[in-house]
């Protein structure tokens, strides 16, 4: 008799088993919480913008401006090429005529959309009449987001944004 009482004690569920259980359940809950919230802010700061609010309150003159700018008719290619290992921007500018508008100070912002750690400026520089270009450091594929923007000898601004696949 003595054999079965003890099998019993030994198959019986106590408040310290249901402990264990508890204890377990919410440290690998809590571990797995911990891990996915490192990877999260590791990987992306969560900013789109450094000047989201200044923006927002600016969003009619952006509006106003991408009006003056569709008025003017200007047209515009921008390619990102790659030769070897080396990729490039290259932008034309041309006014409604097509004729090729040179002497622009033309700026652009690359940048992963979700990994700000690989944002860069470059400044293009004007190859021949109309058409500027930059080399560019791209070292991981996959999407890429290039805001442009191309200031004229009489202030006027011109600005681009546009994605790219980069394989």
């Amino acid at each position: 008799m003595t054999n079965k009482t003890s099998d019993r004690e030994k198959e019986r569920f106590t408040g310290k088993h249901f402990l264990v259980w508890i204890l377990g359940f919410f440290g690998v809950v809590i571990a797995i919480n911990i891990a996915f919230i490192f990877l999260a802010t590791d990987t992306w700061t969560g900013l789109s913008s450094k000047t989201a609010y200044v923006d927002g309150l600016k969003y009619n003159q952006t509006l106003e401006a991408a009006k003056n700018q569709q008025a003017l008719g200007w047209r515009n290619t921008l390619v990102l090429a790659k030769t070897g290992q080396q990729h490039s921007l290259d932008f034309t500018l041309a006014d409604q005529e097509g004729t090729a508008l040179s002497g622009f100070t033309v700026t652009a912002l690359i940048g992963r959309p979700t990994l700000q750690k690989y944002d860069q400026t470059v400044t293009l520089g004007e190859s021949t009449k109309g058409m500027y270009q930059a080399i560019l450091d791209l070292p991981l594929p996959g999407q890429w987001h290039v805001s442009l923007k191309a200031i004229s000898p009489s202030g006027t601004s011109y600005q681009l944004e546009q994605r790219f696949i980069v394989k």
